[in-house]
């Protein structure tokens, strides 16, 4: 056994590193490339499979169990399940998210007693592939700041971003204060009840009740697809009931708890909050910033890439009559391409331009978060702690 998941170490290792260069030079990863490292990778499958059956009829002595491969087959589900949502979320192209599925896939063949494995895997793997690209992005970021600047001149610059970046997210005024307001209070509320129906219903849902950061893991990658609701006027209206009922059963069936919950809440509203902002907003803005490109209509191309904030223009766009509601990271369709030339076309302004941003080789950050988890065994975040 210990030969065969070394052998697959080199495999997986081999194939990672193929693909990590083919996405260095082209920014794209061929198709070929995942279908290859599927068929290997069901062959490695298979072939564990047939030293389980062996060992059953007594032929090898170190061999893996047969439970082991449905807990795979849940690794492998959950896995699946976060790529889609890198993928619909519009954080990464197609291929970087079937890339990330079969690098979480060969993680439990190399390393059959990795941590977390198999409900939580994929977000240690996660967490070390996002933290990892974080830190190298945000070094980059600040090298090249002081090399441009002096250090308070770059200081003062990042700090006009960081408030242009959260008015733009707020808005202004009276709009911008109960759109804060409701955000506060309707997220309060939804890890209140986090909170509470872990509490009730520990050995039904609690395993996944139990996990915040499973509940940030939706909230931050879905946030562009669901982050409106909480700061809409019906759900204020409905958590403010809810508000009312929780206090009332409260004082009635868990006094002793009813602070302690409400605080346990805010504290992973303020988390969550600082984690959204400085950890995707502010990222994004910075690593866009730096790989901004305007193109006008006749450069145009399909496959290329908007950025965050012109992707959200055209999308609240009416022109467009939805056509750019689901944009993803795999750039422009031949569709889109044709109706913003024509859009472009018809400005009253002299050669005007969209913005859009250069793609980002992410399966190097991909494979060094495998690489990472196989050889720390755990999420980098808890060296920070």
């Amino acid at each position: 056994m210990k030969y065969l998941h070394l052998i697959y170490l080199a495999a997986f290792s081999w194939w990672g590193v193929s693909v990590v260069g083919v996405d260095m030079a082209t920014r794209k990863i061929p198709n070929a490339r995942i279908v290859f490292g599927f068929r290997l990778l069901l062959l490695a499958l298979g072939l564990l499979a047939v030293n389980t059956l062996l060992g059953h009829y007594g032929q090898v002595t170190s061999y893996l169990n047969w439970n082991f491969y449905p807990m795979w087959a849940a690794h492998f589900f959950w896995s699946a399940l976060a790529g889609v949502i890198l993928w619909y979320t519009g954080i990464w192209p197609a291929g970087d998210a079937k890339y990330f599925m079969l690098c979480a896939a060969w993680i439990p063949l190399i390393n059959p007693y990795v941590r977390n494995f198999p409900h939580y895997l994929f977000v240690g793997l996660l967490v070390n592939t996002f933290v990892a690209a974080a830190l190298v992005a945000l070094g980059s970021f600040l090298a090249s700041g002081f090399y441009q600047a002096s250090p308070a001149d770059f200081f003062a610059e990042l700090w006009k971003d960081v408030k242009a970046r959260f008015s733009s997210l707020s808005g202004e005024g009276a709009k911008g204060g109960w759109k804060i307001g409701a955000y506060l209070a309707n997220m309060t509320f939804l890890f209140l009840l986090q909170q509470v129906l872990n509490m009730e219903t520990r050995y039904f849902l609690g395993r996944f009740l139990g996990r915040t950061d499973i509940i940030y893991f939706f909230l931050f990658f879905l946030w562009d697809k669901i982050g409106t609701v909480f700061s809409s006027k019906k759900w204020l209206y409905a958590s403010t009931a809810c508000y009312a009922l929780y206090f009332f059963a409260g004082y009635f069936f868990f006094y002793d708890r009813l602070a302690a919950l409400l605080l346990a809440a805010f504290v992973n509203v303020f988390k969550f909050s600082l984690l959204l902002f400085f950890g995707r907003f502010m990222l994004e803005h910075l690593m866009e910033k730096k790989d901004t490109v305007y193109v006008g209509a006749r450069e145009l191309e399909p496959g290329m890439i908007l950025s965050a904030k012109a992707a959200r223009t055209l999308k609240d766009n009416p022109v467009f009559e939805g056509a750019f509601d689901d944009h993803f990271k795999d750039g422009l369709s031949e569709e889109q391409v044709g109706l913003l030339r024509d859009w472009l076309s018809r400005l009253p302004v002299q050669d005007p331009k969209i913005e859009t941003v250069k793609g980002r080789p992410f399966a190097l950050w991909i494979f060094a978060g495998a690489a990472l988890t196989l050889l720390l065994d755990r999420g980098l975040v808890t060296f920070f702690k």
